[in-house]
């Protein structure tokens, strides 16, 4: 029941988003705050300590923590499943090399005194053993807690682009910037990025 509530939030969450009464109460405090706890878990995953994320970054108090990582073919409910995500087993043993996890465009809205979501944009390269190396363009949100250590994940979700989304940015990205310039401001249609 926690789970469906907290999904509701999350519903009611994007549709306020918009509203000015919501980017009224935002402050730059709320914003710097959670932007730290983002780069953290960067951080974390840098360093190849992303074993104590869960611990350190997630509110405690939370009956149902919910994660979607973009490569679990579902959702990590609950704290036994977050744990075993980020088991300290699986992230040592030289199983990652090497990680950069760079979050960029972070916009933070509160929903309440204690309740603030976030979506920011994640550029991610990998080096796995003996695996070579990889990138991936991602978006992500999350909902945090205020609690009494600071604000904390309570839910988190990656989302990577459709094949077509991938398809259309691999086209985008071939065209020269001779021709962006020639047809920059002709009107019709999407813009050439």
């Amino acid at each position: 029941m926690r789970a469906v509530k907290l999904i509701a939030v999350l519903s009611m969450a994007a549709s306020l988003w918009a509203t000015a009464a919501v980017a009224a109460a935002d402050t730059p405090q709320v914003q710097k705050d959670i932007e730290t706890v983002i780069h953290d878990m960067a951080g974390r995953w840098a360093k190849n300590t992303w074993s104590t994320i869960a611990k350190d970054l997630w509110d405690p108090k939370e009956p149902t923590p919910m994660y979607l990582a973009e490569e679990e073919a579902g959702w990590l409910v609950g704290w036994d499943a977050l744990n075993q995500y980020f088991n300290p087993k699986r992230a040592g043993e030289g199983f990652m090399q090497a990680a950069e996890y760079n979050a960029s465009n972070i916009q933070v809205h509160t929903i309440s005194d204690d309740l603030a979501v976030a979506t920011w944009n994640i550029y991610w390269q990998m080096k796995m053993r003996p695996a070579p190396a990889i990138a991936e363009r991602l978006r992500a949100t999350g909902i945090f807690r205020k609690t009494s250590e600071g604000w904390k994940f309570i839910h988190y979700a990656e989302a990577p682009k459709s094949p077509s989304a991938y398809i259309t940015d691999l086209y985008n990205a071939q065209v020269s910037p001779e021709f962006r310039e020639r047809v920059k401001g002709m009107g019709g249609g999407r813009p050439v990025n």
